[in-house]
C-alpha cells in the first residue's frame, strides 16, 4: 500500500514540475512581447531569468526543443540591442542566454540550433571582451 502511495506521489511531483516549467516558458514569452511592446531590456532579463529557472527543474528527457529555441531567439534579440545600444548588460544576458541555448540544443541532439547559438555566443562574448581570450605567440614560448 506504502508503495502505491510513493508512486502516486512521484506522478504528481512530475506533473507539477513540468507545469511549473511550462509556467516559466510561458512568463518568458510574455516577458520578450513586453519588451517588444516597450522598448525596454528589463523584461528580457527576466525572460532569461525564468528561463534559466527551467533549465533546472527539466531533464534531458522531457526538454522540449522550443526552450533551446526561445533562448537563442531571446540572445538575438539581446545581442542586437547591445549592438545597437553598445549596452553591456544586454550582452552579458545574450551570452546567458546562449550558454541555455547550447546546453539544450547540445543535450536534445539539435547540432544545427547548438551551431547557431554558439556562433552568436562567441560574437557576444567578443562585445564584451571575453573572447579569443588565447595567449599571444610570444608569451607561449616563455617559461
Amino acid at each position: 500500500m506504502a508503495d502505491l502511495n510513493i508512486f502516486g506521489l512521484k506522478r504528481k511531483h512530475r506533473a507539477a514540475t513540468a507545469d511549473l516549467a511550462r509556467l516559466n516558458r510561458e512568463m518568458a514569452i510574455k516577458m520578450i512581447m513586453l519588451a517588444s511592446e516597450t522598448g525596454e531590456i528589463e523584461p528580457l532579463i527576466d525572460a532569461v531569468k525564468a528561463l534559466r529557472r527551467t533549465e533546472e527543474i527539466y531533464s534531458p528527457e522531457n526538454t522540449p526543443i522550443e526552450n533551446a529555441e526561445i533562448q537563442k531567439k531571446l540572445g538575438d534579440v539581446l545581442l542586437g540591442i547591445g549592438k545597437a545600444e553598445n549596452n553591456r548588460q544586454a550582452f552579458e544576458y545574450a551570452i546567458i542566454a546562449y550558454r541555455g541555448a547550447i546546453t539544450l540544443a547540445s543535450l536534445l541532439g539539435a547540432e544545427n540550433l547548438r551551431r547557431a547559438a554558439r556562433q552568436n555566443y562567441k560574437q557576444a562574448l567578443n562585445y564584451t571582451g571575453q573572447g579569443n581570450k588565447r595567449p599571444s605567440v610570444s608569451l607561449m614560448g616563455a617559461a
